[in-house]
């Protein structure tokens, strides 16, 4: 199928050093699958230009004997193995350091709904335990550079990081006025940065988001962030700071971004078919009425509503719509899961044009808000397809039609230019499809690449 590109950005290397994105990609366009020591010569200009990242979020987390990314060495050779160049993760900023600059070394990490979460994707490891978040970044860096893979910081802190943190950590932050937070994360990344340059390991910085989808609620005014991209700008010249967002409200976009990192769920609503509106809706959990549409989907004995809120007891409430959504999954049944996935997959066979053009659409609008409001600065997509599902589901995995749509969606952001793009959230070592689908992931990223039509 041909599609409309008119208006597409097509950059030459000389174009994308033109508008610093060299600085942005630099080394990590050597060729993938080769440690930096195994490279003599400079990466032929022709080749990559474009980070195929891999959403790591709690890779810094994830350490500790039989855990997931304990061992970075295996991670990173298996990420490069399935086509990635880069990881967008967690970074600790405001966490590392204290509001004196002092590091605070190792810190207790907590389990968000003790005995309840666990099955949706991304937090399936996230059991709790001891880690130095700035000595595992470190480690991190330093594999990472043998392998000519980049990363991308953020913080999710006032979204999700804050669920794990302990007592002191998490009222400390929490209780940051909205007017200072910017600054102060912006300052925690500088602290962190500083430790990196001394270490001779900065150069493995794609680039640096002070928070992941900015928003007045919980990161404050936009002005705040052009001020705190200011002082970061200022004191790193050689690190780009991006802007990260999953919407196009340009009053939320500071005019000093660097890069602009977007997100795009073009695939979530497929869920609907299970959710429908119990996630972000006000219906009673507690009423059998509420949830009757999809009530053969679910255990007989269902774990009520309020043992989800008391396993949180005494400490922060996360997102309403995150209680309602660990309590749906953590009810479904697994002897109705094969009748669920034969239904999603179905829906999406008969949706699949509809979904390839809701993500064109997407990068679409992003393209020509960026060339409104930020012309000529770099687009990324660090999030994207479906993501917080049930681990235990395999149809996304198993379905041709979902990584068509995931291979025309990668197509469309590499003809629009964009320099970064996750295949799917999905993407790390923690998830199903990286072992038992990874041919999966390194055609995404060959088509996003270049290397695959």
């Amino acid at each position: 199928m041909k599609d409309d590109q008119s208006g597409l950005i097509r950059l030459t290397r000389r174009d994308a050093l033109h508008l610093g994105l060299g600085a942005l990609v630099g080394s990590a366009v050597a060729t993938t699958g080769t440690r930096a020591e195994d490279s003599t010569s400079a990466p032929d200009p022709t080749e990559q230009e474009r980070l195929a990242i891999a959403f790591w979020i709690w890779a810094l987390w994830d350490t500790g004997p039989n855990r997931i990314v304990d061992d970075f060495e295996v991670r990173v050779a298996e990420a490069v193995e399935r086509g990635f160049n880069c990881f967008r993760i967690e970074g600790g900023a405001g966490i590392t350091h204290d509001a004196e600059g002092r590091p605070r070394g190792e810190l207790e990490f907590y389990p968000v709904l003790p005995g309840h979460d666990l099955l949706t994707r991304g937090q399936q490891h996230m059991t709790g335990g001891r880690v130095d978040l700035l000595k595992r970044l470190i480690e991190l860096c330093m594999v990472a550079r043998r392998y000519n893979v980049k990363l991308i910081l953020s913080s999710w802190y006032y979204l999700h990081t804050f669920w794990f943190t302990d007592k002191n950590v998490t009222a400390e932050l929490l209780g940051l006025p909205l007017e200072k937070r910017f600054m102060y994360f912006a300052r925690g990344l500088d602290r962190i940065l500083e430790v990196l340059k001394q270490r001779g390991l900065a150069d493995t910085i794609a680039t640096a988001e002070i928070f992941n989808e900015v928003g007045p609620r919980y990161h404050g005014k936009t002005v705040d962030h052009e001020e705190a991209l200011d002082f970061l700008q200022t004191r790193h010249p050689d690190v780009r700071f991006s802007l990260d967002t999953d919407n196009f409200d340009t009053s939320r976009i500071p005019r000093n971004a660097q890069v602009w990192t977007y997100h795009s769920y073009y695939l979530w609503p497929i869920y609907g078919l299970f959710e429908q509106d119990l996630i972000g809706g006000d219906k009673d959990l507690n009423d059998p009425a509420a949830y009757a549409p999809v009530r053969r989907f679910l255990r007989r004995d269902l774990v009520p509503f309020q043992a989800i809120l008391d396993s949180r007891s005494g400490r922060p409430p996360i997102a309403r719509d995150w209680f309602r959504r660990i309590w749906l999954y953590r009810n479904l049944d697994p002897n109705a899961m094969p009748e669920l996935e034969r239904l999603l997959q179905e829906d999406l066979e008969r949706r699949i044009d509809e979904f390839k053009q809701r993500a064109r659409n997407d990068v679409k609008q992003l393209v020509k808000t960026r060339d409104e409001v930020l012309p000529g600065v770099p687009l990324i997509l660090g999030e994207g397809a479906s993501y917080c599902a049930d681990h235990r589901l395999r149809w996304e995995e198993r379905s041709d039609a979902y990584w068509e749509v995931i291979e025309h969606a990668a197509r469309a952001y590499r003809e629009h230019g964009l320099v970064g793009a996750v295949p799917r959230t999905n993407s790390g070592p923690e998830d199903p499809v990286w072992h038992e689908y990874p041919e999966r992931l390194q055609r995404a990223n060959a088509v996003f690449l270049g290397e695959k039509p």
